[in-house]
């Protein structure tokens, strides 16, 4: 189906030439008398404002105009015109203002210095009264007895205020407007055909460029019926919103879908990509455009427009490169775009008043377009073919690339074999090295736990040692003392022994042994030797309690997963800690009462607990406080939620603190913020990895200068 141009030729040319003849019988629709020197323009100096429209009639600021079609340039403001007719010769006939695009238009029929009709046309009329005959406004001249009769015209338009105006009866005006809508609708018969061509050719070949190419053609065409009054078409007259904005938005996306089938149909981006980049900038300057006319910016968005519609320029270059690589289809796009701009300069030139208002000049731009519509068919023709001569070249160089492929194939497999074989040897040994690298690094990793676990029971041993040795050396000087105390007893007993009962000196034995019992105070002695004994029950039971403490904290089955009392757990740790914290902080435990036992790994678990409690008590110690405001406090509590319980450990110390970027990094192996040599920067990563073990939840809390709280949570 895309070949249908290529394979019938005369197909086109025919539709060319329909094109010809409708625009060749539409030059009778210009052969008019136009009043445009008859004209005047009311002078800026003059305030029309503050006069009625009989002060402004009479006034004598008027200035007359020298051209055919007086052309009032686009702005905001408003724009007056006085037309002095012929009272005897030109009543009951029809004043036709042959522009559509005119917003606001009203017509006051002034007789003999007063006003006896007034006719509106326009979207922001209150009462508006359609006075038009086809698309052109017409106001009829009244059939008065007038001795001086003018026509004045108040107008204002956010496009090109150009003035062609007649005056003429209404049978001609009525013909003239059959005609004009005959030879539209013609075009817009050319334009369906085209667009319905297009999307049949879509819907069977599946190119994209065929949709872009339609919605172009429904685009261009619409833009044609819109400027030439044809708007109604579309359903707009309900909602002046729209309405008058309808010839900027179809302009916006005209220019819009101008840009991107011309990118991808020429392949600019492949072929000139400076020019791709360029329509890009057109592309957004468009949108600005859109824009500027849904906030009322109605003339800054018709500049825009005009100023984005200097991108096609471009397109000859573009389409001259792109055909200079040997692309084929560019030539007929340079055809069609040399047409299309050729017919954009005359409508241009036409509205600035450069060149005549006259039949070519108006019927330029549509038959432009319809030639445009037609040539770029045969270019997508064109390019249907280019695809399948680039399809079959591609075809064939991909059958000679796989036989060459297939060849060399062939040639290397031997020589792949034998490197396959000779690569497998060395992959074998350094896998064997690898293993054995791997097994050494996990080694490694034990030691370095191992090492960490020998450096916090060696920094233990000397406070362990002293720990004992307070209560040893209490037992050890009470013994003395109890020994002589006992030797004062045993003399006074072996004194009792040594009395014979019935030796005749007894009572002076007697009282030679009481004598001895002053001496040697035996009340103290008795007062002396019950304190000692509670003092050496007092050391055994110290002893005892540090004995429990290390044989919980060290217990054999440390590693195994067993029902154990946190607290129990916990106040091993502290036993074990305390002569080494004695010095560093004020340690505080709140431990609850009763807590369920968890299933647990208890010499593990020591160890978290010494770990993170060291660490708080060198935290305080680092602030420079006195021993006694350098405080840890360790709590121990129970929490029950809907369908959750957990045991929570909360160690919080008032140190130094951390700021965020060190907590986010202190369960890091190796990570610390100890001087080299006081730390090996794997005590926390350890205390992480044993929490996983037993699923628990640690969360951090801490801000520098404000101490830190560990909060683990332990799940039943």
């Amino acid at each position: 189906m895309g070949c249908a141009w290529r394979n019938h030729p005369m197909a086109a040319f025919r539709m060319i030439f329909l094109v010809c003849m409708l625009g060749l019988s539409g030059l009778s629709l210009m052969a008019q008398q136009y009043v445009g020197k008859r004209l005047e323009s009311l002078s800026a100096e003059v305030s029309p404002e503050m006069m009625t429209i009989e002060e402004l009639s009479a006034s004598a600021s008027w200035e007359p105009r020298a051209e055919i079609v007086p052309n009032l340039g686009i702005s905001n403001d408003v724009k007056w015109l006085r037309l002095k007719l012929d009272p005897r010769t030109e009543n009951g006939l029809l004043i036709e203002v042959q522009n559509s695009g005119i917003d606001e238009l009203t017509c006051f029929m002034v007789c003999d210095g007063e006003v006896i009709a007034s006719y509106q046309r326009g979207v922001f009329s209150d009462t508006p009264i359609e006075s038009t005959i086809g698309t052109y406004p017409s106001f009829p001249i009244p059939l008065v007895e007038c001795g001086e009769m003018q026509a004045v015209f108040r107008l204002k338009s956010a496009k090109p205020l150009l003035i062609p105006m007649r005056i003429a009866g209404p049978r001609e005006v009525l013909r003239a407007a059959h005609e004009r809508d005959v030879l539209f609708a013609a075009y817009f018969g050319v334009i369906l055909v085209m667009l319905l061509y297009n999307l049949f050719l879509f819907a069977s070949v599946g190119d994209r460029s065929y949709l872009e190419y339609s919605i172009y053609i429904l685009m261009v065409g619409g833009t044609q019926l819109v400027l030439n009054g044809y708007g109604p078409f579309f359903g707009v007259d309900e909602y002046p919103w729209l309405n008058i904005r309808l010839i900027q938005f179809f302009g916006v996306f005209s220019g819009l879908t101008t840009i991107v089938f011309a990118q991808n149909f020429l392949r600019l981006s492949r072929y000139v990509p400076w020019l791709h980049k360029l329509l890009n900038f057109y592309f957004a300057l468009y949108l600005v455009a859109f824009v500027l006319a849904i906030f009322g910016q109605l003339v800054w968005s018709y500049n825009v427009i005009n100023f984005c519609a200097l991108a096609i320029f471009f397109f000859i270059p573009g389409a001259i490169i792109t055909m200079r690589q040997g692309y084929a289809p560019a030539k007929y796009f340079l055809l069609a775009f040399s047409v299309f701009i050729a017919a954009v300069m005359v409508f241009v030139l036409k509205d600035t008043g450069l060149i005549p208002y006259n039949a070519w000049t108006f019927f330029a731009l549509p038959l432009g377009s319809a030639f445009e519509v037609i040539l770029l068919s045969l270019a997508l023709a064109s390019r249907i073919n280019q695809l399948k001569r680039e399809g079959a070249k591609a075809k064939e160089e991909q059958l000679r690339i796989s036989q060459i492929n297939e060849k060399m194939v062939r040639e290397q497999n031997s020589i792949l074999e034998e490197r396959v074989k000779s690569r497998t040897v060395d992959l074998e040994e350094i896998n064997q090295t690898m293993q054995g690298t791997l097994h050494e690094l996990q080694s490694a990793q034990q030691q370095l736990i191992q090492s960490e676990k020998l450096a916090s029971i060696g920094q233990l041993t000397a406070g362990i040692a002293h720990e004992l040795n307070n209560p040893i050396n209490f037992v050890s000087s009470s013994a003395q003392s109890l020994r002589r105390d006992f030797e004062d007893l045993n003399a006074v007993v072996e004194a009792i022994k040594a009395l014979p009962e019935d030796h005749p000196e007894l009572s002076k034995r007697v009282a030679d042994v009481h004598a001895l019992l002053g001496q040697l105070d035996i009340d103290f002695t008795q007062q002396e030797i019950e304190e000692l004994l509670n003092g050496i029950e007092d050391g055994a039971n110290r002893t005892s309690e540090i004995v429990r403490g290390l044989r919980i904290f060290s217990r054999m089955d440390g590693d195994n997963f067993i029902q154990a009392d946190i607290n129990e757990l916990m106040n091993s740790t502290l036993v074990v800690l305390r002569s080494n914290l004695r010095s560093q902080a004020q340690v505080h435990a709140e431990l609850a009462e009763n807590l369920p036992e968890i299933s647990c790994q208890p010499g593990r678990l020591n160890q978290v607990f010494m770990n993170i409690i060291t660490n708080a008590a060198q935290a305080t110690e680092a602030t420079g406080l006195n021993l006694e405001e350098r405080e840890v406090l360790v709590i121990t509590s129970m929490h029950e939620t809907i369908g959750q319980t957990w045991i929570e450990v909360r160690i919080r110390d008032n140190g130094i603190g951390m700021d965020e970027a060190v907590k986010l990094q202190i369960f890091d192996p190796f990570f610390t913020t100890k001087q080299v040599g006081e730390g090996t920067g794997l005590g926390l990563s350890i205390v992480m990895g044993i929490l996983r073990d037993h699923n628990a939840e640690v969360d951090v809390q801490s801000e520098a200068g404000q101490g830190t709280e560990f909060i683990i949570r332990f799940p039943l």
